[in-house]
């Protein structure tokens, strides 16, 4: 089929209205004017147009018997009314295709379903001074986006899985709802060395939740979402789907590329693929305040003690030697930082000359004045820097985590406040166990307000961000409201 559209095709399909023009509603005329006879006049249906097979321009909707006049200087110009909104109509019954599509696309959206629209086709006859319209009576217009069939969920199977059918371990998720509202879906695989240590070429290939259906014994009679050739070895460009080894062939990533893992995007709308390799950082090393505004303000340094009495800095999510935390500080009220819960062995704390490290005789750090700061300690450098923060602060009653694993419920899973003295902007959940799912940070239970994003264990999550895609395993979850910054503390 020729593309000439920036949307899905469609296809559509008239109810006759057949009654005489003079039958239809009571002409209205602009400027005023003598009423113009006009004869008989008809529209009927052409019958069903496929637009995934639709090569021009414009597409026929309707055939129109033009109405007759008495006066030869009027001449009549066509519009049809979809659910109140007026388009353009040739008199031969054709209109813009792409101008329908978008019509249909905006408003029912792609999904390749029948979609029924009130329709109705007005003639106005007009002689460049006085002009009268008629409307007919309603009929349904049906229209069917020509879209590709979306699953509810794909799954990868390769070398990430040694090739394990319908195991479902590594599923790609789309942040729920309509797939075709949101058709960009998404997984992190490992990479597999051998026995040698070398990293192996990852090779896989995607199957539908139709295909996994089937069950391992028809598994290789699905259809798979492949590479045009085996072994195609692109980080990014178009896929196909379709028969295994037939029209879909296998991935390959090669193991000369640096990475722990592989991060795989799939737009199911648009065909398009990309493969980002991602290297682990290691284990942040974190800090922790503790203090009579930290917390439950109790100064209590126990093992176990964080998201308590213990708060954590957060890590940077591409450097973690910086440590970052915004929060809400009362003038006067002491605090320090130690390293180890349930040791002072490593802490920073207020010197004669500012802050100093490892000082048993230190003082407890206070600020001059209420308010917002920011504290940053570089563990390179090993330097502490305490300032005011000016950005916008929320302050909110709960933080949710909806995700897939409980089916986007913005209202469930709530995570626990780490301070309650004074204002809250640090939230926790231990010990929490997923199968492999994605989720998002969200206040009040509701989606006003939701933070997101690529990145996995640590990251910055952004209003409206990108659904966090968490591995399998069980973690403590740190999260601050301000800096939006999570940290999944694997257990």
């Amino acid at each position: 089929m020729k593309k000439f559209l920036c949307f899905a095709a469609t296809a559509l399909l008239l109810a006759s209205c057949t009654e005489d023009f003079k039958d239809w509603a009571d002409p209205q005329s602009n400027p005023q004017g003598d009423i113009v006879a006009f004869g008989n006049g008809s529209v009927s249906p052409v019958g069903v147009i496929d637009f995934a097979t639709v090569e021009t321009e414009m597409v026929k909707v309707v055939d129109i018997t033009a109405p007759t006049t008495t006066d030869e200087a009027y001449t009549p110009s066509y519009s049809i009314i979809l659910n109140g909104e007026t388009l353009p109509l040739e008199a031969d019954g054709t209109m813009l295709a792409e101008m329908l599509e978008n019509f249909v696309l905006m408003n029912y959206g792609q999904a390749p379903v029948q979609r029924d629209i009130d329709a109705r086709v007005r003639c106005v006859m007009s002689n460049g001074g006085t002009a009268t319209s008629i409307v007919s009576e309603p009929f349904v217009l049906s229209v069917i986006p020509d879209a590709p069939v979306i699953s509810s969920a794909y799954y990868y199977v390769g070398t990430s899985n040694n090739w394990t059918p319908c195991d479902g371990g590594f599923k790609l998720d789309n942040g729920g709802g309509d797939v075709y509202a949101n058709p960009v879906f998404s997984v992190t695989v490992p990479a597999i060395y051998g026995e040698d240590g070398v990293r192996q070429d990852n090779w896989f290939k995607l199957y539908s939740q139709e295909t996994m259906d089937l069950g391992a014994g028809g598994f290789l009679s699905g259809d798979f979402v492949g590479y045009s050739v085996n072994g195609g070895n692109d980080l990014s460009g178009t896929f196909v789907e379709g028969a295994n080894d037939q029209v879909a062939f296998a991935f390959m990533i090669p193991g000369t590329i640096e990475a722990d893992r592989y991060r795989l995007t799939f737009n199911m709308l648009t065909r398009e693929f990309s493969i980002e390799p991602v290297i682990d950082l290691g284990t942040p090393d974190l800090w922790y305040l503790v203090g009579a505004c930290i917390g439950d303000g109790s100064w209590g340094n126990n093992a176990g003690g964080e998201g308590v009495s213990l708060t954590p800095l957060y890590p940077d999510p591409d450097n973690y030697s910086m440590l970052t935390y915004v929060g809400y500080f009362p003038a006067g009220q002491g605090f320090k930082l130690i390293h180890t819960p349930g040791s002072w062995g490593e802490q920073w704390g207020m010197g004669s000359n500012g802050l100093v490290k490892n000082d048993g005789g230190s003082s407890d750090i206070k600020v001059d004045a209420d308010g917002y700061y920011k504290i940053t300690y570089d563990l390179v450098a090993d330097a502490v820097i305490i300032e005011k923060y000016t950005g916008a602060v929320g302050v909110y009653a709960s933080i949710n985590m909806p995700g897939d694993y409980q089916d986007w419920n913005a209202g469930g899973d709530a995570m626990n406040p780490m301070t309650t003295i004074v204002e809250n902007h640090d939230w926790m959940l231990k010990g929490v166990t997923y199968a492999g799912t994605a989720l998002k940070f969200a206040a009040n239970g509701g989606w006003d307000v939701n933070w997101g994003a690529e990145a996995f264990p640590v990251g910055i999550g952004v209003q409206n961000g990108a659904n966090i895609p968490v591995e399998a395993g069980t973690y403590d979850i740190m999260f601050n409201d301000i800096l939006g910054k999570y940290y999944f503390m694997a257990k």
